[in-house]
């Protein structure tokens, strides 16, 4: 798609934003009732699949209006939509970035929640999923489709409204703030908002400094990735590595007793 000559690329306001998010979440309402008269109202993995891509569309298809009406039509123009190949390292970052993050954040959570703090409504239905189907569409809406279109929501029709207003330090710090809060529609997730909230804060400042959404998008796909992998995986990669200690110490064990140690 290229760029119309006379039209530059739109500059977002906060209805622009609302009208997005407000879409992808009228769209998902209607999913859910034809879902709950056609399957039930039980929330398994198809369901929310179903849902989530409701979602999505909504909100994919108010962006597309919007680059229209007031802005080029071109997606990368407007909404810095752009993976690049040579950023692939950028998967990882994400990981390390999660794991940081959820260590750094493990004794403020065992203060607030010593029983155990609580588990997001996705979190607990990602771990439920077993067959191949159910995991990659797991995969598919939380490590890929969502790392794009939040990137495009938050990094760049919001990052860059406030940019304009209140500079480029507070802006990263507000739309990381929004970033996080906008998931307590999920009342569980409060356990998890001051950790989005350092990865809002990262992905900011790599939206800002590549002036594209490649690294955010990618650097976020990572951060999805560890957390699906330890919710599909985790209990039998504890218990491995239980295992491997329990391995280890045994042939410590007999190593001392053949040495007289």
């Amino acid at each position: 798609m290229t760029v119309a000559p006379h039209r530059s690329a739109a500059e977002w306001s906060l209805p622009d934003v609302a009208l997005v998010i407000g879409a992808g979440l009228i769209a998902s309402s209607i999913a859910t009732a034809l879902v709950v008269l056609s399957i039930g109202s039980e929330l398994t993995i198809l369901a929310f699949s179903l849902l989530f891509g409701a979602q999505t569309l909504g909100s994919l298809a108010a962006m597309w209006v919007l680059s229209e009406r007031k802005g080029t039509g071109d997606l990368v123009a407007d909404y810095g939509l752009a993976v690049h190949a040579a950023d692939v390292w950028a998967i990882f970052l994400g990981m390390g970035l999660q794991i940081g993050v959820s260590i750094l954040m493990a004794p403020l959570l065992f203060r607030l929640f010593p029983d155990g703090p609580p588990e997001q409504a996705v979190a607990a239905l990602a771990g439920q999923a077993r067959g191949a189907l159910e995991i990659v569409l797991v995969f598919v809406s939380i490590v890929v489709v969502a790392p794009i279109v939040e990137e495009m929501i938050y990094r760049k029709m919001l990052l860059d409204r406030l940019r304009r207003s209140f500079g480029t330090a507070p802006a990263v710090l507000g739309s990381a703030a929004i970033f996080a809060l906008i998931h307590l529609m999920d009342p569980n997730a409060i356990a998890v908002v001051p950790g989005l909230f350092i990865v809002g804060i990262v992905l900011g400042v790599l939206a800002v400094r590549r002036g594209d959404l490649s690294l955010a998008i990618l650097t976020h796909a990572g951060v999805n990735l560890t957390g699906v992998i330890l919710l599909l995986w985790g209990d039998r990669m504890l218990d491995y590595l239980q295992r491997l200690a329990e391995q280890a110490e045994q042939a410590a064990v007999v190593v001392g007793r053949r040495t007289g140690g």
